[in-house]
């Protein structure tokens, strides 16, 4: 199918099947945008401690982020780590002759021990060039952290040069909640940066770290409480990034070597959650998937990037996901999700996020595949595949650059609503790609099941009108004649958890092997740099230029 040349007046548009051409939507590119770096391995995942030994049990993990490495060229992050890092324990060995062991359900343990040879049991099962974060025991000061600073060794013993960084400690902010800290100000910034000195100061003096030519560095901060979303401030506190990189009032980045190990500043975000019963009663997939909504959660953050910025250090979502405490089916699990995915991550890159780490659990209804069948809420599920799965996949190829070019994106201002967002993609400064995401909400009755989630969230409201599909004018710098690649990732409709294609690409449930050949779609670019691409609601779509014809 190809659009481009200008469209004579009165001339119906294409549409697919069972949907009604609406409105035509001219965007328009400036010159001069302000862009911010866009690596090729902006997206990674977090996987909880407790869970790392199912997600390696079999191929299926491997299998499905070597798919992303062969499009990226690159693997993506692994960070391990999320609560249970700080109820993790170095032992000799274990009882049960296991590598690890948690004291009662993975989900839900208090306590996981773990041998030195589990670090090279998920060390050696990831890709090839996969760099990992680790995330040490910061909650357990006793005996000036030896736990923590023989875990470090034990890490590094086991990863080697593919553990890239350490951080201290999951959700410091926290520590106080869960009773492993006193209150403020007793534990905040200052003290935080005292207790961070020390522990680091131990890990870079031993023997074996000195002796490295490329030895780990830190992540820090690692904060979880969003700076203006009130009743997510579990406890009253001062942490903040713009609070740890303060200048003249003794800020973690003062001393040249504190300033050396550090290489990333961390906090996490969940829009919404399960966690507790009024941020319970506001979860909505419509407030999810809505870019207004999305901005306000994501633009919180922009004195705290600033504030990365000025220090020199990069800023990094090192933990989120859609709804937090294990996530919520009938919206994490959906086709609207794995837009806000797509959106998501190209607005936090555009704001100066370097990398955004999407949590992993095994049995969390926000993950985005599980590897296992397992028992979960009076129902037996399958392995699977979520709709955010292919969020990521459309996003390797949107990031992806043969050439080895480093990218960049902005924003575009003019394709910017509560429904639809739109990013350029950029080599220096001439535009290579263009993203545009409609996030408007459209219900159907198709794709409505996955045998990996829980059947008692499959829709059961659908939209009462047809499906409507816009089409995007869009003004770019592009030469006539230009040929321009589609990509698109669609599905069903916003609350559909299957079914869903990245321009005709699915992945199998149960393995992880891509299915299908992608569809081919293409367009030229017409007189002006004119381009008009017809976009379903509740749809995402990539353009590429390609070559003159």
């Amino acid at each position: 199918m190809k659009f481009g040349l200008p469209r004579p007046e009165g001339l119906l548009l294409l549409v697919n099947a069972g949907q009604v051409a609406t409105e035509v939507i001219n965007i328009t590119i400036p010159k001069g945008l302000e862009t911010r770096i866009l690596p090729r391995d902006v997206v990674g995942y977090s996987i909880e401690p407790t869970w790392v030994d199912t997600f390696i049990r079999n191929s299926k993990t491997a299998t499905l982020l070597s798919a992303i490495a062969n499009i990226t060229g690159i693997a993506p992050p692994i960070r391990i780590g999320g609560n249970t890092a700080d109820q993790t324990y170095l032992q000799d060995m274990l009882p049960s002759g296991h590598v690890s062991e948690a004291f009662s359900d993975p989900g839900t343990t208090s306590r996981f021990n773990v041998t030195r040879d589990w670090f090279r049991t998920w060390g050696d099962y990831f890709p090839p060039g996969t760099n990992f974060i680790y995330t040490l025991n910061f909650a357990d000061n006793t005996s000036s952290w030896k736990n923590a600073v023989e875990q470090a060794e034990a890490a590094y013993a086991g990863l080697g040069d593919k553990l890239s960084q350490f951080e201290l400690g999951n959700e410091i902010d926290h520590f106080i909640n869960k009773s492993w800290r006193p209150p403020y100000p007793s534990w905040g910034v200052a003290v935080y940066i005292e207790q961070f000195r020390n522990l680091t100061g131990q890990i870079t003096s031993s023997a074996w770290y000195k002796q490295l030519s490329h030895p780990p560095t830190f992540q820090a901060g690692v904060i979880a409480d969003p700076p203006l979303v009130e009743d997510q401030q579990d406890e009253i506190d001062d942490f903040s990034i713009a609070n740890l990189t303060a200048n003249g009032t003794g800020g973690l980045l003062e001393r040249p070597e504190d300033r050396a190990l550090i290489s990333s500043l961390a906090v996490h975000l969940y829009p919404q959650s399960t966690c507790d019963a009024p941020r319970w009663n506001r979860m909505r997939l419509d407030l999810l998937s809505n870019h207004s909504t999305l901005w306000l959660n994501v633009s919180q953050f922009i004195p705290e990037i600033e504030a990365a910025d000025h220090a020199g250090i990069p800023f990094i979502m090192g933990e989120t996901n859609s709804v937090s405490c294990g996530g919520r089916s009938g919206i994490s699990d959906t086709f609207g999700a794995a837009l806000w995915v797509v959106d998501y991550v190209l607005l936090a890159a555009s704001l100066g996020m370097q990398k955004i780490f999407f949590h992993l659990g095994a049995q969390s209804e926000y993950s985005a595949f599980t590897p296992e069948p397992y028992f979960y809420k009076n129902e037996s599920l399958t392995a699977g595949i979520r709709a955010t799965w292919y969020s990521h996949y459309f996003l390797a190829k949107a990031v992806a650059s043969s050439k080895n070019e480093t990218f960049r994106i902005a924003a575009l201002p003019s394709a910017n609503s509560s429904t639809l967002a739109g990013y350029g993609i950029y080599a220096g400064v001439t535009l290579k790609k263009l993203v545009f995401v409609d996030m408007g909400v459209w219900n159907g009755t198709k794709g409505l099941s996955n045998p990996s989630t829980i059947s008692s969230t499959d829709g059961n409201m659908f939209s009462n009108t047809a499906r409507s599909s816009n089409t995007l004018t869009v003004f770019t710098p592009w030469a006539v004649g230009q040929n321009v690649a589609v990509t698109r990732l669609s599905g069903p409709g916003t609350n559909s958890k299957s079914e869903i294609l990245v321009s005709g690409v699915a992945f199998d449930m149960g393995t992880g092997m891509k299915i299908g050949d992608e569809a081919s779609e293409a367009l030229y670019v017409g007189i002006s740099g004119q381009l008009n691409i017809s976009i379903a609601r509740a749809e995402a779509v990539l353009l590429e230029v390609e070559q003159h014809l």
